[in-house]
């Protein structure tokens, strides 16, 4: 049930996504080339978030860890 879920939420938030795209295209004129630059280094800023946010928690884990064994 909880895979059911989520697979119709990644579709719905994907349908989302691609209508806000069409939306931009076709309703305000906006280029498509443009806009998947601009996608390309979104998501690339938010990998970086991500991995810096990962890389962070994977520290102060490791910290604490070490501390307990002290």
């Amino acid at each position: 049930m909880i895979r059911r879920q989520r697979s119709r939420t990644v579709v719905l938030a994907l349908a989302a996504c691609l209508a806000l795209f069409w939306g931009a295209v076709d309703i305000v004129g906006v280029p498509a080339r443009q806009l998947g630059v601009q996608l390309v280094w979104v998501s690339l800023g938010v990998g970086v978030v991500i991995g810096t946010a990962a890389g962070a928690g994977w520290l102060l884990s490791r910290r604490r860890k070490i501390r307990q064994r002290q």
